[in-house]
């Protein structure tokens, strides 16, 4: 038997000659990164959300539909103020349908009911900076208590808002939630790492007597704690990802599918609407290195600690 072999040997003897403890260490590791991977898709999540709504339209300025093209250019270029807005787009008539076609190209009835006449033209306007808004705001305020062409203004700023505290409460929960989570992990598998050390004291005193070196010692142990966090690590991701492709493999066709949909394209996530072949192994990749990672260094640390 070769040394590599041996050692490979050595490691799958250490997890089942205390298989209770090894499956208990698993369960948590998979329970701790489950929780992880979950939070840190919601802050992900978030995140793409506040993206999505900060490059949209702050404020969204509706004209009547008989105002002229040249009275909205002359509104957009009396509002446009480089120190406080971003752009000011034009959205006609015609640009409107298309967009609204865009939006709802997976429901034809609605599509061929609305034409450009019944929608009416645009300003889109984005401003640097959600502070920067309320002062924007006021001008259009101002502007359409004078301006008889102005029909509607739909303002974003609190979706905006809402977003952003939401993702910051969810990233900061994230983080705390997390690091507990892993220091439970990283103690168990230590724990467990330091108890079959203890167990094998007198085969490990042996090998040392006959010349064994402290890597070919070593590496059992550690290959081991690797073992329990890829196993954690691999379970998780199925615990995820096969929940979520199965919600939305059984909900095609329905409302919620669409929403759905719509949503992830607009978050720029399309891999996440149908299995991708793609993103499922990364992901799972990422969980079996990450997993992998959590149970080696907790080893390394049992190691350090239990073999002098």
């Amino acid at each position: 038997m070769t040394k590599t072999n041996k050692i490979i040997d050595t490691a799958k003897k250490n997890v089942k000659r205390n298989k209770w403890l090894s499956l208990s260490t698993i369960f948590v590791s998979t329970i701790v990164l489950t929780i992880s991977s979950f939070f840190i898709s919601a802050a992900i999540l978030g995140r793409k959300a506040v993206d999505y709504y900060e490059q949209k339209a702050q404020v969204i300025i509706f004209f009547k539909k008989e105002t002229t093209e040249t009275d909205i250019l002359l509104l957009r270029d009396k509002l446009f103020d480089p120190e406080l807005v971003e752009d000011i787009v034009y959205v006609s008539q015609e640009e409107a349908l298309k967009i609204y076609q865009d939006d709802f190209a997976d429901n034809p009835d609605l599509i061929s009911t609305v034409t450009a006449d019944s929608l009416p033209p645009s300003l889109e306007i984005r401003a640097k900076s959600v502070d920067n808004l309320l002062t924007v705001i006021e001008s259009i305020n101002t502007e359409k208590q004078t301006n008889p062409n102005i029909d509607e203004v739909m303002y974003f700023k609190d979706v905006v808002e809402n977003l952003r505290t939401l993702s910051n409460i969810i990233n900061i929960g994230a983080v705390v939630l997390i690091s507990a989570l892993l220091i439970i992990t990283f103690s168990l598998i230590r724990i467990t790492i330091g108890f079959n050390i203890n167990s094998h004291k007198e085969e490990i005193q042996i090998m040392n007597l006959v010349g064994s070196t402290d890597s070919f010692i070593k590496t059992p142990f550690i290959m081991e704690g690797a073992f329990y966090g890829m196993m954690g690590g691999l379970l998780a991701a199925t615990l995820i990802i096969v929940p979520w492709y199965t919600v939305v493999m059984y909900t095609q066709g329905t409302d919620f599918a669409y929403w759905l949909n719509q949503t992830l394209t607009d978050f720029n996530l399309d891999f996440l609407r149908s299995v991708n072949i793609i993103f499922v192994p990364i992901y799972y990749l990422i969980h079996l290195v990450f997993g992998g990672l959590i149970g080696m260094f907790s080893s390394i640390s049992a190691v350090k600690k239990y073999l002098q």
